[in-house]
């Protein structure tokens, strides 16, 4: 207990650091031990969960100026005479640090939205000669489209990672945003709506949840296609969020011979 209090009264030494850090430093050593005391990555280890405290306290107070600047001065009784406590709870940090824990950890970016998203449409060039464009034929091309990752079936992190109820909407799947004296409720951009989330991003995908993939298709070119002529290849385009996937549009190009 004894070694815990003392650490709790030196924050940079708990990071790391130097005294006179800078924020880029204070937020890349947070984010780096976040994630190796994280319970999810040690659980039911007690130890960890409190150096994960620890470091989020550290962070809290060093990445704030006015809180930092009072604990240089007088320390950490500077802080706890003002009535600063910490963290007692991990429920606590998970609150206050909702954001950057689903930013380092590749659960960002999302946009909220009221259902699931199409997958976009394709382009794609096809020069065939005069001949082919009057006779007609098959000719095989390969298109690289976004496919959803079957390793994560597109929710873009682990399937065995720790679920936890959504911090950002404390498990009703939707959030309200307001402007003056207008409100409007959306769905939760941090879990699409389902109220909870599983944390740490799938390697495969890289936490996006769609893959990049090259495929290959036979296209029918019919007899007397004219230059600029536009073919659609339905259901072949990117995959959609909701499993529709948009179409592969096709332009032939005829090529003039010599």
């Amino acid at each position: 207990m004894g070694v815990g209090i003392m650490s709790r009264r030196n924050y940079y030494k708990i990071l790391g650091l130097k005294r006179g850090a800078s924020l880029t430093e204070i937020k890349k050593r947070f984010r780096l031990l976040a994630l190796q005391y994280h319970p999810d990555h040690n659980p039911g280890d007690p130890i960890s969960e409190e150096h994960f405290k620890l470091v989020a306290e550290a962070y809290h107070v060093l990445s704030d100026s006015k809180k930092r600047r009072l604990y240089d001065r007088k320390g950490y009784d500077g802080l706890k005479d003002q009535g600063y406590k910490g963290f007692e709870r991990t429920e606590d940090v998970m609150r206050t640090f909702a954001n950057e824990f689903f930013d380092f950890l590749g659960i960002s970016g999302l946009r909220p939205h009221a259902h699931p998203s199409r997958g976009a449409d394709l382009s794609y060039q096809l020069e065939v000669s005069s001949e082919e464009a009057t006779e007609g034929g098959t000719k095989q091309i390969r298109v690289n489209s976004m496919e959803i990752c079957g390793a994560c079936q597109g929710n873009g992190v682990i399937p065995t990672s720790h679920v936890q109820t959504c911090l950002w909407c404390d498990g009703s799947g939707k959030y309200t945003e307001s402007s003056g004296i207008f409100s409007a409720i959306g769905i939760c951009p941090k879990c699409k709506g389902k109220g909870e989330v599983r944390m740490f991003p799938c390697s495969s995908c890289q936490g996006q949840g769609r893959l990049e993939v090259a495929r290959d298709f036979l296209v029918d070119i019919p007899a007397g296609v004219e230059h600029n002529s536009r073919l659609k290849i339905s259901g072949k385009g990117d995959s959609g969020e909701n499993g529709q996937s948009g179409d592969l549009y096709i332009t032939i190009r005829v090529r003039t011979d010599s």
